[in-house]
């Protein structure tokens, strides 16, 4: 039985993180779980098959958007700190992403409360801290911020002393007290309400004394004219509320893909080829480039889920 080299698979993984090529990441999901479905690896190898579910979890979180949203809190409850293993990964992006997407605030709200219930339910390791008493899985880390911060909305001189000097946190390594930072942040963003001002994830913009002022989460950011000017109130509102998160570029197929078998590249809706022509205009850093990005992955996301019942 011939394996999938885990390097290839772990290069899959740092290349869509850096070139934000999520529908690639989807792709290669389908390829490698197909592959080990059909390969007999479980039978033979339960320590490969393993991690090789791994990977794949891993791959799932990358195109996290191209999933129906109920499968989420199945997902965070058994798999959510390998998540927090991607390196530079934001994964509340992806839950923004969604959030956004839903106009029920009610809905975002209950969407929110089962993803924060499934984080308190997880087992998985977080860290690996041997400290005795020391929180090691996501669970224990959540109580952890309980019993220091309260619930829900934490004091954020409260929150910086903790990361700083919890006697939980002092002795972790680097990497591990990054996990904990971001596992934090996620999980007190997902007990914010959507009807409160800290909690809503729209930007919203405002002008005060003739400067437009974009508000987004209880905070607000100058804009630059330029970035607004001549724009009707519908586009405004999407390039300050995109739909989804930038796709990048798909420089080269999947490296999975090439390890597997050749499989033929699918026609691009005209519709996606003219958006790409226009996004080529614009610079990454402008709000146009962001908004035109988050609408080519949206109809990538669709096709793929249409594809995905077929």
């Amino acid at each position: 039985m011939e394996k999938l080299d885990f390097s290839l698979l772990q290069q899959e993984i740092d290349y869509v993180v850096v070139n934000r090529t999520f529908e690639e990441a989807f792709e290669s999901y389908n390829l490698v779980k197909e592959w080990v479905e059909s390969s007999g690896v479980k039978e033979a190898d339960i320590k490969s098959y393993n991690l090789y579910q791994n990977y794949l979890i891993k791959l799932k979180f990358l195109a996290l958007n191209f999933f129906d949203i109920d499968e989420y809190p199945e997902l965070f409850r058994n798999s959510a700190s390998l998540a927090f293993e991607i390196t530079d990964y934001n994964l509340w992006e992806k839950i923004e992403t969604e959030l956004i997407a839903m106009n029920d605030i009610n809905a975002r709200d209950e969407f929110k409360k089962k993803l924060k219930t499934a984080l308190e339910q997880c087992s998985n390791s977080l860290t690996s801290s041997s400290q005795p008493g020391n929180p090691k899985k996501v669970a224990e880390w959540i109580k952890d911020f309980v019993i220091n911060l309260g619930l829900d909305k934490f004091d954020k001189l409260k929150k910086a002393e903790y990361l700083s000097n919890s006697q939980s946190i002092k002795n972790l390594s680097n990497v591990d007290k990054n996990k904990v930072r971001d596992l934090l942040d996620i999980y007190e963003k997902l007990g914010l309400s959507s009807k409160e001002k800290e909690g809503y994830e729209n930007s919203v913009l405002m002008n005060i004394d003739g400067r437009p002022i974009i508000f987004h989460r209880g905070e607000v950011e100058e804009v630059r004219p330029i970035d607004i000017q001549g724009k009707e109130p519908d586009e405004i509102n999407d390039i300050l509320n995109p739909s989804s998160s930038s796709p990048g570029n798909m420089t080269q197929a999947p490296i999975v893909e090439k390890l597997i078998q050749p499989v033929a590249q699918k026609p691009i809706t005209p519709r996606t080829v003219e958006m790409e022509e226009i996004l080529n205009s614009y610079s990454p850093s402008s709000l146009e480039y962001k908004a035109i990005s988050q609408e080519i992955l949206r109809l990538q996301k669709a096709e793929a889920r249409k594809d995905a019942k077929r």
